[in-house]
């Protein structure tokens, strides 16, 4: 499991083995496949991500990049958070399509 931090490095959400978002509270708030898509807890896709760390919402706008550090930034290259642990990506996309809305 995944800590996703908020840019003032407190844990917002956690995402698990399984693609399972968590709210810090452990309330499920959506999940990531393994297509990379973003699912809400409606099961709509929000968005996706690439390879290249890029996120993009479900108007397949670019809104923000994961660094290979864990790092997060919105497209402006505003920091938002963090995401410690090994699902880097696909936290990192969490945070800014499930997290921050």
């Amino acid at each position: 499991m995944s800590k996703i931090l908020n840019s003032a490095g407190k844990k917002e959400a956690s995402i698990g083995e399984d693609g399972v978002v968590r709210s810090a509270s452990g309330v499920k708030i959506g999940r990531v496949l393994m297509s990379r898509d973003v699912l809400n807890n409606s099961g709509e896709k929000v968005g996706h991500f690439a390879a290249n760390g890029y996120v993009y919402n479900y108007d397949d706008n670019h809104i923000g990049t994961v660094h290979s550090d864990g790092r997060i930034y919105d497209y402006d290259n505003h920091y938002m958070g963090k995401v410690v642990g090994e699902h880097i990506e696909s936290g990192g996309a969490a945070l800014l399509l499930l997290v921050i809305e």
